[in-house]
């Protein structure tokens, strides 16, 4: 469990498995960010053609989806007449290598379903065709 106390006086708690004690997989698993050098060239094209750009951070993403992998847990004391009981973990939790890889093929299928196609030069640039632009 990592707790910290954010900037404007909130508390945050989040469970996270031990991803520093497993061996990095042989095919990529990590989520990618898009290049700067995307960014600038959105902007550019966005500003040429006087069209909104979004951008976002998801807080949180590793528990928007669901895990591939089998995680389970002892459960220690803080979980009451639970305690000695195997938890089965279904949502991806923050340190498995996999769980930037499981966030991004979700997004991918929710933006494929609003109609979203990826850029051919970067994977992570989504658009949409709107018939003039």
């Amino acid at each position: 469990m990592v707790c910290a106390v954010k900037h404007d006086g909130r508390h945050k708690a989040r469970l996270v498995a031990g991803g520093h004690i497993a061996e990095t997989p042989i095919d990529s698993a990590c989520s990618s960010v898009v290049s700067s050098r995307g960014v600038r060239l959105l902007a550019f094209i966005g500003e040429l053609n006087g069209l909104k750009i979004w951008s976002t951070d998801v807080g949180n993403a590793c528990l928007e989806t669901h895990t591939k992998e089998k995680v389970h847990v002892s459960a220690g004391p803080e979980f009451g007449d639970r305690e000695g009981h195997v938890l089965v973990v279904s949502k991806a939790l923050c340190g498995p290598h996999s769980s930037g890889l499981r966030w991004s093929e979700r997004l991918a299928d929710v933006l494929g379903e609003m109609g979203f196609f990826t850029s051919k030069s970067e994977k992570d640039i989504w658009m949409r065709d709107k018939g003039d632009h």
